[in-house]
């Protein structure tokens, strides 16, 4: 389980480039970035209280828009079945909500 996103996509998130968001994390003194191999990453607490809501929040929210990314994705394959798709998604929901 990974609770640190890169630095771009973290960037992307707050609506800004990635040197920007460091600037302003040197700045503001901002806990929650480490460097490691090299790249940054960023913590999903962190990301969290910048957008003042609750890591969970955070989390639906970033599964919804890639589970959106993979809809777009398989809109165009010719064998992909919308209604089969939509069943097991639909388990899959209740099963979490168990």
């Amino acid at each position: 389980m990974q609770l640190t996103m890169d630095l771009e996509s973290s960037a992307e998130i707050l609506g800004t480039s990635p040197e920007d968001f460091l600037e302003f994390a040197a700045r503001e003194k901002l806990e929650g970035l480490i460097k490691l191999n090299g790249d940054w990453r960023v913590s999903i607490f962190t990301l969290a209280k910048l957008l003042n809501t609750s890591p969970e929040i955070l989390l639906e929210l970033l599964e919804d828009y890639a589970l959106g990314q993979f809809l777009d994705d398989v809109e165009a394959d010719e064998f992909f079945e919308a209604e089969a798709g939509s069943q097991i998604y639909q388990s899959y929901l209740s099963e979490s909500q168990q």
